[in-house]
């Protein structure tokens, strides 16, 4: 999540690291569900119209007219006392890479050249991504979700026992399990997205709620997430955001294995 820029990219390595820490404690109760009213007002639209209300409230056109997108952020783990800088990089190519530096931990990073996708941290070491975890980083790692969810993912429908004043829809992409985002009826904007996440060490529920929308460059980006991914707590705070620098294409490339 983290995931997670949060919305509509969403950097990935940092929600992949809380989630495989998730995984591998004893206890994983499932992080807190929206709750309220269901809502009835008006009734339920259509997932087209309200995936297209949603690439048009976090800036529409103006998303074509970016190429490239760097961004800065905190990660903070709530009560654990761990967090440090990450930075990620993305094009509209579907290229992607997330580097998060933490204390004691060391370098996490997940990215992907647009066709393979991989990972390398401390625990796992060098990892190409495979089924569901491939996918999810494919997902993530689209420029603007919204705008390619039909391309995205297999199955759209409308998500039963919205509350009162959300949209949702549950989405099912080829591997793995089906999502579920919300999107704040009056304006557009997604308000949370949750579900299971496939890791290394297994699946692990998920939910991230978005704050703080913030207009850069033409574009919307929620600069604030709280992720819950089993017992742990995941802060994403936005510091900076640049988009159409330079990106030299070879960052995206896997790393050389390690040599044994």
């Amino acid at each position: 999540m983290i995931e997670t820029m949060l919305k509509p990219m969403r950097p990935v390595s940092t929600l992949a690291l809380a989630l495989a820490l998730a995984a591998g404690c004893a206890a994983q109760p499932r992080p807190p569900a929206a709750t309220g009213p269901i809502a009835a007002a008006g009734g339920p639209r259509t997932p087209d119209a309200i995936l297209a209300d949603a690439v048009q409230a976090t800036g529409g056109a103006a998303w074509s007219g970016h190429k490239t997108a760097r961004v800065k952020l905190t990660i903070a783990f709530q009560g654990m006392g761990m967090g440090g800088p990450a930075e990620h990089f993305q094009t509209d190519a579907g290229k992607s890479l997330t580097v998060t530096t933490l204390p004691g931990v060391g370098p996490i990073s997940e990215g992907t050249n647009g066709k393979v996708f991989w990972s390398q941290d401390p625990v796992n070491g060098l990892r190409y991504l495979e089924g569901a975890e491939a996918e999810q980083a494919r997902i993530e790692a689209s420029w603007n979700a919204d705008l390619r969810a039909h391309d995205l993912y297999q199955k759209i429908e409308i998500g039963p026992d919205a509350p009162a004043g959300l949209e949702c829809l549950v989405l099912t992409p080829r591997a793995g399990g089906p999502i579920r985002n919300c999107y704040d009826r009056q304006t557009h904007l997604q308000v949370s997205q949750e579900g299971v996440r496939a890791t290394a060490q297994g699946d692990v529920p998920f939910r991230s709620v978005e704050t703080d929308w913030r207009s850069v460059g033409g574009v919307k980006m929620a600069y604030s997430s709280e992720t819950h991914a089993g017992p742990i707590v995941i802060l994403t705070t936005i510091d900076g955001v640049a988009f159409d620098q330079p990106l030299d294409d070879k960052m995206f490339e896997p790393p050389a294995p390690a040599a044994k």
